[in-house]
């Protein structure tokens, strides 16, 4: 296990060193004008199945190759002004083994603004990164089908030093007609880059979990990624 931590932190090392913007922009900027105006919480709470990510957070490479990444996010029993993601990732054979990691955001007082915390020693880098709702997808009675978000942090020598999207569903399985729009409305806001730029996108084998039934409980204590664990033999950043 200890190998696999390993391998994960050096990937994770260094992000955007070109084709980037000269710093992150303005979160209020990549939203569209109707998340700004209309996103509302509560129906942002509950189930989602990543279909794709830029995220050098996530393993996608050998010995990891992670899959069926779920991100469950509920409002924080504590605190109201902070929401809790209990993201997990699998790896490994047949039904595989499952990672769950408890990540933290700060609520701001502009909707779909948010500031992601991680208190892991793996990633100093990454204690504080914003985190953006850049658009939804609507359904006919008005819940939240889908989610893009956006998460940049600055470099403070210059450039940026962290940047992932995620694309969040919550159906594990698609039409790539569906995935294809949430592309081009992250386009929209003048995203490419941070899709294109190396290594570019990942999808996410979301089939593997739904035959073998061997997603997690969406209330699964973690599981080798917590807050605030103490090094490397106790924790696993996803």
């Amino acid at each position: 296990m200890l190998r696999i931590i390993a391998a994960m932190v050096v990937s994770a090392l260094a992000d955007c060193p070109r084709g980037c913007p000269e710093r992150c922009p303005a979160q209020e900027a990549v939203q569209t004008a109707w998340v700004r105006k209309n996103f509302d919480l509560a129906k942002f709470w509950g189930v989602y199945y990543e279909l794709a990510y830029h995220d050098n957070t996530q393993p996608h490479t050998w010995p990891i190759q992670a899959t069926c990444m779920r991100s469950v996010k509920s409002q924080h029993p504590g605190d109201a002004k902070n929401y809790k993601d209990l993201f997990s990732l699998n790896f490994g054979a047949g039904g595989g083994k499952n990672a769950v990691c408890d990540l933290e955001f700060n609520i701001t007082d502009k909707p779909g603004v948010f500031l992601g915390h991680w208190s892991g020693s793996m990633r100093p880098d990454l204690h504080s990164v914003s985190n953006t709702v850049v658009d939804v997808g609507v359904a006919a009675n008005g819940s939240y089908t889908w989610s893009l978000e956006f998460q940049c942090k600055d470099d403070p020598t210059g450039g940026i030093q962290f940047v992932a999207v995620n694309f969040y569903h919550r159906n594990p399985l698609v039409a790539d007609s569906e995935f294809q729009e949430m592309m081009q409305r992250l386009r929209a806001r003048g995203l490419g880059w941070a899709v294109d730029v190396d290594p570019g996108l990942t999808m996410v084998d979301q089939k593997k979990c739904v035959d073998h039934a061997s997603y997690p409980p969406i209330d699964a204590p973690v599981h080798w990624c917590g807050q605030g664990l103490a090094d490397a033999s106790e924790s696993m950043i996803v």
